[in-house]
């Protein structure tokens, strides 16, 4: 019952925050998932050329839910991660031009989900990469009470064994009450990658803050034959005692996991290194 109340107390703090926000920020939402790009209104886009990732190297992987760059020293920490990882899963990202700027002065290639935009600036899931993507994706799920979409990029890598590398970026859907809505948003990923052949990673924060959800994610990716990193150290942010951020992968053999502490976001780092099965 404890439970309960803080949930409602929360959900309706939210709400009126959410309404007292309209206020003084112009919210764009567009219609329909789409790319943060050039081509406006377009879901998926192809890349020709695109790179091949060499499958006799590791794969080393971050998942960082970025806290919208608020606080200070989240360069430095996008730095660091780029020195020992090759992808990086970013939620929470919002298109400020200091962001932007990062990118483009340190050769990443990048995607954004555009979810929603504040004031002109996009927000979504960001996915930064050493290699070029064959073809990539966006994906939105509203959330029921704040009414801002949560969204979700698949990113497809071409690899030198002939096989296709897909990864997606997920921030699932958070304030609700029960899991309707955010089994509606799981199993709409699921049906879109049950057909994905070769290695597949899902990652990001999927906002796990009850047993209901936990058991949900793990038993729905379990089905589609996903396993999860297991962290040593595990300093993940947790809600209700539950970690909010995860990593699951297939067909890929885990050789390290880990996370790391940081003032930059609310939300600790974490960090995975494959190799090719």
């Amino acid at each position: 019952m404890k439970q309960l109340a803080t949930r409602w107390v929360l959900l309706c703090t939210l709400v009126l925050f959410a309404a007292m926000a309209t206020v003084y920020f112009v919210v764009d939402i567009p219609p329909s998932a789409q790319l943060a790009s050039a081509d406006s209104g377009v879901k998926c886009r192809d890349y020709d050329p695109s790179s091949i990732i060499e499958v006799s190297k590791p794969l080393n992987v971050a998942v960082w839910n970025i806290y919208k760059q608020q606080l200070e020293g989240w360069e430095e920490e996008l730095n660091a991660l780029a020195d020992d990882n090759s992808i990086i899963l970013l939620q929470e990202a919002q298109a400020r031009p200091q962001l932007l700027s990062y990118v483009e002065d340190n050769g990443w290639h990048s995607n954004q989900a555009y979810a929603f935009a504040i004031n002109g600036e996009i927000a979504g899931v960001m996915t930064l990469s050493d290699a070029i993507p064959e073809k990539v994706c966006a994906f939105t799920k509203v959330e029921p009470y704040l009414r801002l979409p949560k969204s979700a990029l698949y990113s497809a890598y071409k690899l030198s064994s002939g096989e296709v590398l897909s990864v997606i970026n997920l921030h699932s859907i958070n304030f609700t009450y029960g899991v309707q809505e955010y089994v509606e948003q799981l199993d709409a990923l699921v049906e879109g990658v049950s057909e994905l052949k070769g290695p597949l990673i899902i990652a990001g924060d999927f906002n796990t803050w009850s047993n209901e959800r936990l058991d949900v994610v793990k038993q729905k990716l379990g089905a589609i034959g996903l396993q999860e990193a297991q962290f040593q150290p595990d300093n993940r942010l947790k809600v209700f005692s539950h970690p909010l951020d995860h990593l699951f992968y297939r067909g890929l053999k885990l050789t390290g996991a880990e996370t790391q502490d940081t003032k930059a976001s609310d939300h600790a780092v974490l960090e995975a290194q494959f190799t090719y099965q």
